[in-house]
């Protein structure tokens, strides 16, 4: 199985950060967010990566090569402008291949086990697979619920973890002259047809964001890391 991380935004809510550093490249500890992503997603056997990259991308690639150092094969999409979430996959899919494919935002940090939770629980007639947690204080109506296994919109409603299992088969339903685009529109779409499905992590992780959500991740990984 093939990754993908999304790494080509902004990061407008972090100005004071991201105006010369990509979220991405956010330090952690010792390690950035992107490095973390792609090393976890490595321990897992998933070494083929895609990263779609625009704002300050020259920083991105020049730090993280072609993968060779995480014992990885890195693939870089560049994105003259951000196509957004949905938009930066459809862009990549011939790079990603027929067969499902791990998505992960780039400024998220999130324990391996999820993606083990995910790898676990992905059967290949699911057009896609959704990993949800616990509402977050800024997001505390959360976006989704699971249904029967399937992702809906009842309450109550838990947050889409930036996480996820999708296949090529999820984009057919969308129209090809639209490049940019956000992932909820492909969502909504299957959701309609009741044939997204998801599961719910109770596991740590964390939206780097904002500058106090940083602060709130750098100390919980400080404190279990020193442990």
């Amino acid at each position: 199985m093939k990754a993908m991380i999304l790494a080509a935004g902004f990061g407008k809510r972090m100005k004071e950060v991201t105006k010369k550093l990509p979220k991405s490249l956010i330090s952690i500890g010792d390690k950035t967010l992107l490095e973390r992503t792609i090393e976890n997603l490595v321990n897992f056997g998933i070494k083929e990566i895609v990263i779609n990259v625009s704002w300050l991308s020259e920083l991105i690639m020049s730090q993280i090569g072609d993968g060779t150092k995480y014992g990885a094969k890195i693939h870089w999409s560049e994105e003259v402008h951000p196509l957004e979430t949905g938009g930066g996959i459809y862009k990549a899919l011939d790079i990603l291949g027929n067969k499902p494919f791990i998505t992960i935002n780039g400024d998220i940090w999130i324990e391996p086990e999820a993606i083990k939770l995910l790898l676990d629980n992905y059967k290949v007639h699911m057009p896609g697979l959704l990993l949800l947690a616990t509402n977050p204080d800024h997001n505390s109506e959360g976006d989704f619920s699971i249904e029967s296994g399937l992702i809906a919109y009842e309450n109550p409603r838990h947050t889409f973890a930036g996480l996820s299992i999708l296949s090529k088969q999820l984009f057919e339903l969308h129209d090809p002259s639209n490049k940019k685009f956000p992932l909820i529109d492909i969502f909504n779409l299957w959701i309609e047809k009741k044939d997204l499905f998801g599961i719910y992590y109770q596991g740590t992780w964390f939206d780097v964001g904002t500058k106090e959500r940083l602060l709130e991740c750098e100390n919980y990984v400080r404190y279990f890391e020193d442990f």
